[in-house]
C-alpha cells in the first residue's frame, strides 16, 4: 500500500458507534483476528485489511492498535480496548479523501510528455504516433471495462495511486448501479460483522445483551470536538 494514502486522514461519514461493556477483559489482537478471518472467508472483492496505529494524544504518548477495514475510499476503523476495569469497543465509518492539488496535474503532464517524447524517439513520427493511440486506446478500455474483466481487486487498487487514482476516479471509472450496491453491500456486511463479533466475545464470557450507542455532538462546534452527546440506538 502506498505511504501517501495511508497517511491521509479520514473524513467521518458519520458519528462514532461505540459500547462499553463493564467488568470485562478481552484480547483486542485475537479480537481482530476473528475478524479478519471472517472477512477474509466472506471473500468480500476489493477489501484490504490492515492494523494502524494511532497515537492516544501526542507525538511521545502511547500508541493503540486499530483495525482497518477498506474498500474503495470508504474505511471502516475499529478499536477494541480497556478503559479501567471495562473494555470498550468503537468504529466509525470514513471517506478517505482523495485531492487532486495543481502540482500533482503538473506532475502528471510532465509524466505524459516524457512517455509521449519517448514512443516518438523510439519509434518514430508515424509509427510512434500509431504506438501511443493504440495504447491509450487500450489503456482506456481496460480502465473503463475493470469490472466486467474481474479485476475488482485492481480496480480499488488504482484508486489509491497518487494522482492517477483522482483522474481514474472522475474520468474513466464509470459509476453504475452496481457499484452502488456492492457499496452498499460492503457497508452493510462489515458492520453486522462487527456487532457479531462483539456479540460474540462477550456473550462467551456470560454477557447476554450490549447496547451499541451512535455518538452524536448535538452542540456548538467548539464543545464537540471535546464532548458528545449519546443516542442510544437499538442493538
Amino acid at each position: 500500500m502506498l505511504g501517501l494514502w495511508k497517511k491521509r486522514k479520514p473524513e467521518e461519514l458519520r458519528p462514532p458507534t461505540y459500547t462499553l461493556v463493564d467488568d470485562f477483559q478481552t484480547s483486542s489482537d485475537s479480537f481482530y483476528q476473528s475478524i479478519e478471518e471472517e472477512l477474509q472467508q466472506r471473500k468480500v472483492p476489493g477489501l484490504e485489511l490492515m492494523r494502524l496505529d494511532y497515537r492516544e494524544g501526542g507525538m511521545l504518548s502511547s500508541k493503540r492498535d486499530y483495525l482497518r477495514m477498506r474498500r474503495e475510499r470508504l474505511t471502516f476503523d475499529l478499536c477494541s480496548a480497556p478503559f479501567g476495569t471495562s473494555w470498550f469497543f468503537s468504529y466509525r465509518f470514513c471517506e478517505i479523501p482523495a485531492p487532486f492539488p495543481f502540482w500533482q496535474f503538473i506532475v502528471l503532464l510532465l509524466l505524459l510528455s516524457g512517455l509521449i517524447v519517448g514512443y516518438l524517439a523510439l519509434f518514430g513520427m508515424v509509427w510512434g504516433g500509431i504506438t501511443i493511440g493504440m495504447t491509450i486506446l487500450g489503456f482506456i478500455l481496460l480502465l473503463r471495462n475493470t469490472l466486467t474483466l474481474g479485476l475488482e481487486d485492481f480496480d480499488s487498487w488504482l484508486l489509491t495511486v497518487p494522482v492517477f487514482g483522482r483522474l481514474y476516479e472522475i474520468l474513466l471509472r464509470k459509476e453504475t448501479f452496481f457499484r452502488q450496491d456492492t457499496r452498499l453491500m460492503y457497508v452493510e456486511m462489515v458492520e453486522r460483522i462487527i456487532k457479531a463479533k462483539i456479540n460474540e466475545v462477550t456473550a462467551a464470557e456470560g454477557i447476554e445483551k450490549i447496547e451499541f450507542i451512535e455518538a452524536r455532538p448535538d452542540m456548538h462546534p467548539l464543545l464537540a470536538r471535546m464532548v458528545q452527546v449519546p443516542s442510544r440506538m437499538s442493538v
